[in-house]
């Protein structure tokens, strides 16, 4: 849609959407929701994204990040905003339904992949959160030090399909723990996680509780949560 990008974002622990309007190659305004996720201050994780007015949409991630800290920004609205700046320059195709499958690992290897619109674009074994084949990129971390070896080995849409596999990876690693349990748990009960993202960091580290019954099943198929209606009416006839 000219003028407009809506980029939307459903797992097991979280459903968000954002809308970047741009204009004259810059950043006009963003409009964003967290529906679902993890944190009672998550839904306050969209109003650092008003900073990025005025960005030029084909600037890199580095001017970004600087507008953005990410230790002080919600690390999935932070994707979903520089995938809409790769749409509005044409980086990226403008309508794609990208599905990213994770199985949970049980000894064994397991088969991750990521879809674009029906055909597989990455298809990895891992195991212990590394690579095991392709050959050519066994032992490969799927944590820290990922972006280093695949800004080396993709480029292009494949680059950005390899990091939301990755994401993928990082958000399937809550999966094995039971976080959505009532009561709420106060975030500073987790004192390594301070400043890892906007509800760890100072302004929210001390108030800020899990919510309880936060995460989906996704076994049988993606759950995609609504759009609001003056959203869907931007994008009218898009859905069809």
């Amino acid at each position: 849609m000219p003028g407009k990008i809506l980029v939307t974002l459903d797992d097991t622990h979280h459903s968000m959407w954002l809308v970047m309007h741009h204009a004259i190659g810059h950043v006009t305004d963003i409009e964003a929701c967290v529906a679902r996720g993890p944190a009672t201050s998550c839904g306050s994780a969209t109003r650092p994204l008003g900073k990025l007015k005025g960005l030029p949409v084909d600037g890199d991630m580095l001017a970004f990040r600087e507008r953005l800290p990410p230790v002080l920004n919600c690390t999935h609205l932070m994707d979903l905003a520089y995938w809409a700046f790769r749409s509005a320059t044409g980086q990226a195709p403008l309508k794609r339904e990208i599905l990213i499958e994770i199985p949970d690992e049980a000894g064994e290897p397991v088969r991750i992949k990521v879809e674009r619109d029906g055909a597989i674009v990455h298809n990895w074994s891992v195991q212990d959160h590394q690579v095991v084949e392709p050959a050519h990129l066994a032992g490969k971390p799927m944590m820290k030090g990922f972006l280093s070896w695949a800004r080396e080995h993709f480029s292009g849409d494949d680059l950005d399909l390899a990091i939301m596999l990755q994401r993928g990876v990082f958000v399937a690693r809550g999966r094995r723990h039971l976080v959505d349990l009532s009561p709420a748990v106060p975030l500073n009960a987790a004192p390594a996680m301070r400043d890892a993202c906007h509800s760890y960091s100072q302004e929210h580290f001390d108030t800020a509780t899990s919510i309880v019954g936060y995460v989906r099943d996704f076994t049988d198929g993606v759950a995609v949560a609504s759009l609001p209606q003056h959203v869907t009416a931007y994008f009218k006839g898009f859905f069809q």
